[in-house]
């Protein structure tokens, strides 16, 4: 057998250990219809505010079609609102309803846990390391 890296093995065991410690952490908040894959999208709101499905889409690095079913559950369980593009009759924006903007905090906390819980055996210089290599690889 030839030997293999274990890249991709090791990247989706910590991609499972992240998504344990988010969906622990949600429901120690008592968050119902927020899920890890939730996340992207809805720091993205945090930080742009109002956004076009499109660029929304773009930003997360989903398919419009993707992020249109996230979008949809978020709107449904009362933390996004979905209205009418003014510039684009086709468009759509996405925005976070006050339930939704109260979610920052707890998004904050999730996002630092997740930091520690991937830096802790590491120095300064290889998390700085690691995170331009892993750039790298996904852009």
């Amino acid at each position: 057998m030839k030997s293999y890296l274990s890249i991709f093995s090791d990247a989706a065991k910590l991609r499972a250990k992240g998504n344990a410690y988010i969906l622990a952490s949600l429901e120690r908040a008592g968050l119902k219809g927020i899920v890890p894959s939730h996340g992207d999208v809805m720091v993205q709101l945090f930080t742009k505010g109002t956004c076009n499905m499109g660029d929304l889409a773009r930003s997360v690095k989903r398919s419009k079609s993707t992020v249109t079913v996230l979008v949809d559950k978020l709107e449904k369980a009362g933390y996004v609102r979905k209205e009418c593009d003014p510039k684009d009759s086709r468009g759509i924006l996405v925005s976070l309803t006050e339930k939704g903007l109260e979610l920052e905090p707890i998004f904050e906390e999730i996002s630092e846990g997740l930091n520690q819980l991937i830096t802790e055996n590491l120095t300064e210089e290889e998390i700085k390391t690691l995170e331009r290599l892993l750039k790298k690889c996904v852009d």
